[in-house]
């Protein structure tokens, strides 16, 4: 089982992806789940994931830079874990990419989704999308980047771009709502009762 959390800056991922993996090792052991993140995951990627965080570049090179630690990811981790029958939690994956570069920078959708198929990236088998008050959401942020740093008006299209992918792939894709006015833990619980 693969799984990911998608979100704007602040929105909870990296919390509820820890405590799901957490959760898991509980039920199934340690060794029996991976807990991950994009930018990074393999030594590779986290070497430059700094890089790609401080650095304003063009965002096709900055896409072409994603899809490269995306694919040594997937080669390296995600699907030896996936092929031992573990379970993967992932804080962020493609669909940060078709919400940040595509929606919020303007690169080409199909250019992203033909990019992803060449590098042979499988989508997860289950995403949850965390819903959040953008300037809530940037207020939570804790991890200062270039990202953190777009107006407003960048993320509301990023937050539309989350949305439609909820949309397009509703079977995929589960959607938690008004993560501002929810806690950890009661978000956590609405995990954790779609899962059961």
């Amino acid at each position: 089982m693969f799984m990911t959390f998608e979100g704007i800056d602040g929105s909870g991922k990296t919390t509820q992806s820890k405590l799901l993996a957490n959760h898991f090792k509980q039920i199934h052991g340690e060794n029996n789940v991976v807990s991950t993140r994009e930018p990074g995951g393999t030594d590779f990627a986290e070497k430059i994931r700094g890089v790609l965080l401080t650095n304003n570049i063009d965002p096709i090179s900055e896409l072409l830079l994603i899809i490269s630690m995306r694919h040594e990811h997937m080669k390296k981790l995600i699907l030896p874990a996936l092929a031992e029958g573990k379970i993967v939690i992932c804080d962020r994956f493609i669909d940060s990419t078709i919400a940040y570069q595509g929606y919020g920078f303007g690169v080409d959708l199909k250019l992203i989704e033909d990019l992803h198929s060449l590098a042979g990236v499988r989508y997860p088998d289950i995403t949850f999308i965390l819903d959040i008050d953008v300037k809530v959401g940037l207020s939570r942020a804790k991890d200062k980047n270039k990202y953190e740093e777009m107006d407003v008006n960048f993320y509301n299209e990023v937050g539309k771009g989350f949305e439609e992918i909820a949309i397009k792939e509703p079977v995929r894709c589960h959607v938690i709502t008004e993560i501002e006015t929810k806690n950890d833990n009661q978000v956590y619980s609405e995990i954790i009762r779609f899962l059961a």
